[in-house]
């Protein structure tokens, strides 16, 4: 080797910090934009009959185990190589050491499903079926490679390498096992998590973009950039006061009829001639209990007003157009032809009008607000599906709540909605 061409260690040092200068907060919302449409492709899958289609199951897989997870850790790796956690060949190794993490992880839960499914039907699970746990040790081999650099801390560098490496060993195993656990539970939570990375990202970016220039003398200008001044979110008055009445009134109605919905549901069968069994009964409370949301709905549009403006009228009318849908799909009962679509609707049109008061936080120009919002809207809507459909639940806590807030003093009242 010529004493004046770099080792392999100083040339992959150099790409890592040339990449570095390149990977701003925008590759990071870039990654988690990537990261929430393959989540939402499974979800459309599972929340259709797309499940059935030839190669569903596959591009699901490949979507919800792979792409996603990848995407959701390379932003997470820009963004700690940004704030100075990563140093640029550290989050150049993660990166790199990510991909065949994930892929092990999917390939994992291919052969376990596989395998399962051959046992299922009693037959031979072939090679594939039967690697689950070589994939899995190798998966959690990967895994805790790629968390190695994350497990340094600077209290450690006056150790020696030797105990060095092992702290770091000890922390990334478990943790590597603990996020694929995690994920695996929480997998349909997973686009929740995607859209919020996007907001950090794109909020990170534009605070990039915005940063203030210092003055002659190296001191900063006073105050924040211009963009990132505080939100004017909680700087209007509380609700006036003769909206309390109103908003306590519609509390305690909502909780006594709430209480009733959710009694019939579950007992109703048994000494009520309106339900000739359990699940009529059921479907009947639910319907009542969805109907008893919507005037609970305007109450909280009442109190959120103030803090959120006019667009919480909006969030109010898709809210409550959801929960009417749903009580039609309760009225409609089990195994109706239209119960899941009007559940489906339901969830959707709450899980866009929970989103609508997020976009005016949302920096850049309108079209990316409107692409981040429906991309929101969309991963709250499997939350969305499950609120609609146990609202008769919901809605007595919810009322409860707000009748206690009703009795607070103002200045407890303005510090419980205050945003952070």
């Amino acid at each position: 080797m010529s004493p004046h061409q770099p080792s392999r260690a100083q040339s992959w040092s150099r790409r890592a910090y040339g990449l570095g200068e390149r990977a701003t907060p925008l590759w990071a919302a870039v990654c988690a934009a990537v990261a929430l449409a393959a989540f939402l492709v499974p979800l459309a899958i599972l929340l259709t009959d797309a499940l059935y289609w030839p190669g569903a199951e596959s591009v699901r897989s490949a979507a919800s185990m792979f792409i996603g997870p990848l995407g959701l850790s390379l932003a997470v790796v820009v963004l700690c190589h940004q704030s100075g956690r990563l140093s640029a060949p550290e989050a150049l190794f993660t990166a790199v050491a990510s991909i065949p993490a994930w892929g092990l992880a999917a390939a994992t839960a291919a052969s376990w499903s596989a395998g399962f499914e051959a046992a299922d039907a009693g037959t031979d699970p072939g090679w594939f079926g039967a690697a689950t746990l070589p994939l899995l040790a190798a998966a959690w081999v990967a895994g805790t490679t790629a968390f190695l650099p994350l497990m340094s801390f600077p209290g450690s560098l006056q150790r020696s390498r030797y105990v060095r490496g092992v702290q770091s060993v000890l922390l990334a195993s478990p943790a590597a096992l603990v996020l694929g656990i995690v994920f695996l539970v929480a997998v349909p939570l997973a686009p929740l998590a995607a859209a919020a990375l996007l907001f950090v990202s794109l909020r990170a970016a534009t605070l990039g973009r915005s940063a203030p220039e210092h003055r002659a003398d190296g001191t900063p200008p006073d105050g924040p950039p211009p963009a990132f001044r505080p939100e004017r979110l909680g700087q209007q008055e509380t609700s006036p006061r003769r909206l309390r009445p109103a908003v306590a009134a519609i509390g305690a109605a909502t909780l006594v009829l709430g209480l009733l919905c959710a009694g019939f549901a579950l007992t109703g069968s048994t000494w009520s001639d309106l339900a000739e069994d359990s699940t009529a009964a059921m479907n009947l409370g639910l319907a009542a209990g969805a109907l008893n949301a919507v005037p609970l709905t305007v109450a909280l549009g009442m109190v959120l007003r103030p803090w959120f403006g006019g667009v919480i009228r909006w969030t109010v009318l898709l809210v409550s157009g959801g929960l009417l849908f749903e009580a039609a799909a309760q009225f409609a009962g089990v195994g109706h032809p239209w119960q899941w679509p009007l559940t489906l609707l339901g969830g959707l049109l709450l899980g866009f009008g929970l989103a609508l008061p997020l976009a005016r936080l949302i920096p850049g120009c309108p079209l990316l607000r409107v692409s981040v919002t429906l991309g929101t809207g969309l991963a709250l809507a499997f939350i969305g599906v499950i609120a609609v459909a146990a609202a008769g639940f919901i809605a007595p806590l919810v009322s409860a709540a707000l009748l206690f807030w009703c009795f607070l003093p103002p200045a407890r009242q303005r510090s419980m909605l205050q945003p952070a």
